[in-house]
């Protein structure tokens, strides 16, 4: 067997005619490393960014789904134990269509109904009789509404209220009155005794103590 038929190389038919040196582009890549660390870094910070805001999304998209799916159980359930009655979120949203469809006309006149009345009240040996009254509310206060004769009754007493109420003078004359007054006592004034007055009372002391002793000793 002979030698193997060795294959040729083909030859680049595209080769480079001609290398151009660009200093500009040489000087920028020597002196731009920090400047591409930079651009490196702040690319790292936007893309945490972006994930973050991504995952913030995604977390409130399957809070909310969370939320929604335990409202439709909460809704099956009351509809479970309430039969007959339905609080889908489709009728409730229908119901208040509705409510807003209806014109409103404002509040109409209210016509009080009179509560003038009395009941009675029997327990065992007790009776009480309770008088229930209608009561007016104005800028004065509170009024009952009752008869002219109330009213005329209720006027007198205001008006008696209104008389001057005369106070006896219970005042004791000048001279007696500083009679019974007490003289006040005048405030002794302190002061501290010299090194020789406090010496002088010692020795009074121990004598007056003396004289004690050789007395009860005499005895």
């Amino acid at each position: 067997m002979g030698r193997p038929a060795m294959k040729k190389r083909k030859l680049n038919q595209s080769a480079t005619e001609e290398v151009v040196f660009d200093p500009s582009a040489r000087q920028e890549y020597l002196t731009g490393f920090h400047k591409r660390k930079v651009q490196r870094t702040k690319a790292a910070q936007e893309a945490a960014v972006q994930r973050a805001r991504q995952e913030r999304v995604e977390d409130r998209k399957k809070l909310r789904e969370e939320r929604k799916a335990d409202l439709e159980r909460h809704v099956k359930e009351v509809n479970a134990l309430l039969p007959g009655r339905s609080l889908a979120p489709e009728a409730e949203d229908s119901d208040e269509k509705d409510e807003e469809a209806h014109e409103w006309n404002g509040i109409g006149e209210v016509v009080p109904e009179a509560i003038d009345h009395e009941a009675e009240y029997i327990d065992e040996d007790k009776y009480t009789t309770v008088t229930v009254e209608e009561i007016d509310v104005s800028r004065d206060g509170i009024s009952r509404l009752r008869g002219s004769d109330d009213e005329e009754e209720d006027q007198k007493e205001a008006a008696d209220s209104r008389e001057p109420v005369q106070l006896s003078n219970t005042k004791k004359p000048p001279g007696k009155r500083d009679k019974d007054r007490k003289p006040k006592k005048k405030k002794k004034t302190f002061r501290y005794e010299s090194p020789a007055e406090r010496k002088m009372n010692r020795l009074k002391v121990r004598a007056k103590n003396s004289k004690a002793a050789q007395a009860r000793r005499g005895d």
